[in-house]
């Protein structure tokens, strides 16, 4: 088959990639151009914005793709400006939604397919549903046959999965190794489902043209559950080294940090079980065989073996000092304060990495930095 992908090279799609090389696709990314040293040599690349329509037009003109996979619609007049260039230039469209998508469940509840998609209290999850309502009048209008998959939380070789953890997820791993507590939301009491990027695959692989496929929405989940505070376990384990652990209320992390209001209320800090029951009968093959505890392990040791790899955000480093102290100390909590300073590292920082430490930890500096970022 040829498989078209809009994106390629994160951590949900690499894997992906990869299981279409070894099946013998042929397989095309549309990028930048910007992340591509690490996939396989055989991938032919489209080199372009895919935000520019009219040269991505120009650079698939002539092409006709069995599976196009989109990894980079967000909103929809991102999905609506792609359809306008792939609509009826390939078999299947495949849209990368979210299980975030669902409506709140009650721990025990196993969230099905026909479970309401109505979770319209996170931006992120609300511009997913209104995708999903895209794809279907689309296909209505210009019969472009899709199938629509929700990923929970994934995780890879490069990927811990956390909730206050930043971009560059060694930070979560620098913090416990430099014995700097981290931040458990509510006791870690909510029940998640953590699914390797190489189970995942043979999943949306499994779906490449399936007539029951059309049509139609798939989560693509591990069957393991598991509460986030077992979860931190098995990361403590995999680093070989107990972690100091704040117990923070989701309340009170979203007055001080309030970007993670969606991703704690909507998502990882509500119970999360799934039934998987309609994507194994049409892709028999998957069986998401990976448990957190083992697929963690062989991330730190990716890591462990990168060391390239292992880069830290401090400036977001220096908010979650700030945070646990304010907590500490209003709830009158002794704690060790060389903890929550720069002294507890281990490495020996930078004047940049300091700086931006302070900032971080700064709350009228960190605000400045904030306006400046949008103002440029």
């Amino acid at each position: 088959m040829k498989i078209l992908f809009i994106g390629g090279t994160g951590i949900l799609s690499t894997d992906i990639v990869k299981l279409c090389i070894k099946k013998g696709h042929e397989v095309y990314i549309i990028n930048r151009g910007h992340n591509n040293k690490e996939l396989e040599q055989n991938v032919k690349f489209i080199i372009v914005d895919i935000n520019k329509s009219e040269e991505v037009k120009k650079k698939v003109s002539g092409m006709y793709f069995d599976v196009v996979i989109d990894f980079l619609s967000y909103t929809e007049s991102q999905l609506r400006s792609k359809l306008q260039i792939f609509n009826n230039n390939c078999s299947q469209y495949i849209f990368i939604s979210s299980a975030t998508v669902y409506r709140k469940t009650k721990k025990g509840e196993k969230i099905t397919e026909t479970t309401e998609a109505n979770n319209v209290e996170w931006e992120y999850s609300l511009d997913k549903i209104k995708c999903e309502e895209t794809l279907r009048k689309n296909y209505k209008e210009c019969e472009q046959k899709y199938t629509i998959i929700r990923p929970y939380v994934t995780y890879s070789e490069k990927r811990i999965p956390y909730a206050i953890i930043p971009f560059q997820n060694w930070t979560l791993a620098n913090r416990i190794l430099n014995n700097k507590p981290i931040v458990l939301w509510d006791g870690g009491k909510a029940t998640c489902t953590l699914t390797q990027t190489k189970d995942f695959a043979v999943g949306i692989v499994g779906l490449f043209l399936k007539e029951e496929a059309y049509g139609q929405a798939f989560h693509i989940t591990s069957d393991n559950t598991l509460t986030w505070k077992e979860a931190t376990q098995c990361i403590e384990n995999a680093l070989n080294k107990k972690a100091i652990i704040v117990e923070i209320p989701s309340e009170y992390i979203i007055e001080k940090m309030p970007e993670y209001k969606g991703v704690l209320r909507s998502d990882k800090g509500i119970d999360r079980e799934f039934d998987n029951s309609k994507i194994k009968s049409v892709v028999p093959e998957f069986d998401a065989k990976i448990k957190f505890e083992d697929g963690i392990k062989e991330t730190v040791e990716y890591y462990k073996n990168n060391l390239s790899k292992q880069t830290i955000d401090y400036l977001w480093d220096g908010r979650i000092d700030n945070l646990i102290k304010k907590y500490y100390k209003k709830n009158k909590i002794p704690y060790e304060k060389i903890s929550l300073t720069t002294k507890a590292y281990k490495e020996k920082l930078t004047i940049i990495n300091k700086t931006k430490y302070y900032i971080g930890k700064n709350v009228v500096l960190y605000r400045m930095l904030s306006i400046i970022r949008k103002l440029v």
